[in-house]
């Protein structure tokens, strides 16, 4: 008969995402400390000026929230070992997010004051607006998260169905450009984005991983 204790050791990977709380009340209070109207520094680049605001980039940019959650619901039943990397490496990479906006608070100021249409995508990209100020932008955790979750899904070897894995990295792509495209990011924040996850992966890689995934 299996122990009590045992039990609990097999399925206490299942308490990485208690993470989720935590990150959702630490990132709206970083929000409260860095408001709309903070003196930060300004992330922009010149490259941003040739991205035209698209309103339809918002689907994707909304596909972020389900992406993380699918991807992370189905590590966690089906390849233990890589979902303990995937929420070790958001929560490498998220919390250090956090402790960059306080330290170094920024912002952008590329969002359109008025929009040429009038549609329901339009109305997506208010709410978005109206619901995650113009700080916080650089690294962008949008870029963070979605290239993880592709990194994960292309990682496991669990998944067999073959068009899963390209449609994760397309999306994870879409993603990314898509906080350009609804100007919710400057496309330094993309770049950022991207060296965080070189810089976390690696270090997960090469340093902590064994420990990690074997405790």
């Amino acid at each position: 008969m299996i122990s009590r204790g045992k039990r609990l050791r097999d399925y206490k990977h299942v308490f990485l995402i208690l993470y989720v709380p935590i990150y959702l009340i630490s990132f709206f209070l970083v929000e409260l400390l860095v408001p709309s109207d903070a003196d930060y520094w300004v992330s922009y680049c010149p490259l941003d000026d040739l991205i035209p605001f698209n309103e339809y980039f918002i689907i994707p940019y909304y596909m972020w929230y389900p992406f993380l959650f699918m991807v992370g619901i189905y590590l966690m039943i089906k390849d233990v070992p890589e979902f303990k990397r995937y929420m070790y490496c958001i929560i490498i990479g998220f919390s250090f997010c956090l402790v960059f906006y306080l330290l170094f608070p920024n912002g952008q100021d590329l969002r359109p004051e008025t929009f040429e249409r009038d549609n329901i995508f339009v109305t997506m990209v208010k709410a978005i607006y109206a619901a995650d100020t113009n700080t916080n932008v650089l690294p962008s955790m949008h870029v963070i998260g979605a290239i993880f979750a592709a990194i994960s899904i292309c990682s496991t070897k669990v998944l067999k169905v073959k068009w899963v894995k390209p449609s994760a990295v397309i999306l994870a792509v879409l993603i990314s450009l898509s906080t350009c495209f609804v100007k919710q990011h400057s496309i330094l924040d993309v770049f950022a984005g991207i060296a965080v996850v070189v810089i976390v992966y690696t270090i997960f890689s090469i340093f902590i991983k064994r420990k990690l995934i074997k405790s």
